[in-house]
């Protein structure tokens, strides 16, 4: 059984599609239960989304659905350096 604050630590490997068959099925069967951490992957894949087309083309307008929290982390980040 996982947990959700083990779920972070797969969530790179699942969606590149590296987690071992028992560690994948392990992650899909706790997302069939926690609807929290089915909510936190989908903002994850935004991110990641928005992230891609921020690097492709920052001159590119930002998708409509895109967070207004979300566009200024990027921003911040940018800053930073």
């Amino acid at each position: 059984m996982m947990k959700c604050k083990d779920f972070n630590d797969f969530l790179g490997e699942y969606l590149e599609g590296e987690l071992d068959d028992r560690t994948r099925t392990v992650f899909e069967a706790h997302l069939q239960m926690c609807p929290p951490c089915v909510g936190y992957l989908d903002s994850y894949k935004d991110v990641i989304r928005v992230g891609k087309a921020c690097c492709n083309d920052p001159e590119a307008a930002v998708p409509e659905d895109t967070p207004q929290s979300l566009i200024n982390a990027i921003l911040a980040a940018r800053k930073a350096g």
